[in-house]
């Protein structure tokens, strides 16, 4: 799990490096901005493995929307709500 939020912050910061700040907004706009919704129109693969539901979220490996928390300009919080699929629980796993 560790090893796939990597790979999700490793697109943050091909985002931040190509277009000079992190993505911002809901889920569903973190990942829009990243399929290309941005000023460049510079689209960004995801992670293999990676889905998209039907909100246009990107989701874990449970099917379950990341929550991004954007801690400053050049660095995001990632977290999946685990197997329990419930944010702020003990199995929750936490990336930057």
């Amino acid at each position: 799990m560790h090893n796939e939020l990597e790979s999700v912050g490793t697109v943050i910061r091909d985002f931040r490096n190509a277009l000079g700040g992190n993505p911002v907004g809901t889920n569903a706009e973190i990942t829009s901005a990243l399929l290309g919704d941005n000023q460049k129109q510079t689209s960004f693969d995801l992670p293999p493995g990676s889905a998209v539901n039907e909100q246009g979220e990107m989701v874990d490996r449970w099917s379950t929307p990341y929550f991004f928390h954007q801690i400053s300009g050049v660095q995001m919080e990632i977290r999946s709500a685990g197997p329990d699929r419930r944010m702020w629980t003990s199995d929750d796993v936490v990336g930057r």
